[in-house]
């Protein structure tokens, strides 16, 4: 028996060696034929502090291999690459940018799987990202994964609106008459921070005061975050349905602005869990595909991972990086609406569908 136990805790110790060999000489050779390669191309949403931490942090790690990155309009992008596809040009490799994007890439047959491109086995731990059927955003499980977690819910002037109030409502104070023409919202015909609202919504107020929302308060759409910030602080509005207040009303209180904004809350009566734009996924007939596959297990280690989430201000999805903001922290054990989830944003796209025809651009 004595023997048999050697025997078999060699083979054990012998077949973890082997296989930790086995993944190190993998990487080795991708990284190799990734220099070869020498560029990578990406695409990610708009937002300054992740580009300029990619171009740095990336720099810094394969000064051999070139980046660019390329921010991109979700309504505009795929069909771009369908244009570009059809002229024989394959010009993009990693897809990093928000879901409802990257949704339309898979309709569009633009992916390929994500999960046989990684290597590294602290990239590709599960446990680490909380299980892949809950880190994938897509239906299928496999093309679009969410890198951020964030919770996501209307802030308003605290000046203006007493908190104990919008905590005794909740977002029926939406639907006050006071605030009729003094909602601020990121235009949610478009895709971006402003649409996922609409499937929030639905789901905590119901369809019909969703409409009597859009038609009834006159809300102001505006195109940019720090837009619908400055109404806040020019008093043109005392609600923002938009971004997060510590980003949109950045550049107010950088020049000593006063404005107190708070959040409506982080349950799940208030917010909905989102990815901050910021899902991954490998377009299919890349060109530089080994430089793509050391991307995608470089943005998804731990290292990377906690130093992008203060790079940005985003928590990331991995569970073993610490949350940065209490109030972007979900609460343990609640059920969050996810607004991004394909059948949500089929719900979204609904609605978006319908407010252009309520109210024109």
């Amino acid at each position: 028996m004595r023997a048999f136990g050697a025997i078999l805790a060699f083979l054990l110790t012998t077949t973890s060696a082997w296989a930790a060999d086995d993944w190190q000489s993998e990487w080795d050779r991708t990284v190799a034929a990734a220099s070869k390669e020498g560029a990578i191309v990406v695409c990610i949403s708009p937002g300054l502090p992740r580009r300029e931490f990619l171009l740095k942090q990336w720099k810094a790690d394969y000064p051999q291999i070139e980046l660019s990155v390329q921010s991109v309009s979700g309504n505009a992008f795929v069909p771009q690459v369908a244009t570009e596809r059809a002229a024989g040009r394959y010009l993009w490799d990693v897809f990093d940018s928000g879901p409802n994007t990257g949704y339309s890439a898979v309709k569009a047959k633009l992916l390929d799987p994500l999960m046989p491109e990684l290597i590294l086995p602290d990239s590709k731990d599960e446990a680490a990202w909380g299980g892949w059927n809950d880190a994938f955003y897509d239906d299928e499980k496999k093309y679009v994964l969410g890198l951020v977690t964030d919770l996501e819910s209307p802030y308003y002037n605290a000046a203006a609106i007493a908190p104990a109030t919008v905590e005794a409502q909740g977002l029926k104070l939406l639907l006050d008459p006071a605030y009729k023409g003094k909602i601020v919202w990121y235009d949610p015909r478009l895709e971006g921070p402003g649409a996922p609202y609409l499937a929030l919504f639905d789901h905590v107020l119901g369809p019909d005061l969703l409409r009597k929302l859009l038609t009834d308060q006159d809300p102001i759409f505006v195109t940019s975050l720090t837009d619908a910030g400055g109404a806040l602080v020019r008093n043109k509005a005392v609600i923002a349905i938009a971004g997060n207040p510590r980003f949109d009303l950045a550049s107010f209180v950088n020049a000593g602005v006063p404005i107190n904004a708070k959040s409506f809350g982080h349950t799940p009566e208030t917010s909905y869990r989102g990815t901050d734009g910021t899902t991954l996924g490998v377009f299919n007939q890349r060109p530089h595909p080994n430089a793509a596959r050391v991307f995608v297990n470089w943005i998804m280690s731990k290292r990377i991972s906690a130093m992008l989430a203060t790079a940005q201000g985003w928590g990331s999805r991995r569970l073993d990086v610490p949350t940065l903001d209490p109030d972007q922290t979900p609460i343990a054990g609640a059920e969050y609406f996810y607004a991004q989830r394909p059948a949500n944003d089929t719900t979204m796209r609904k609605w978006m569908a319908e407010l252009k025809q309520i109210r024109p651009q």
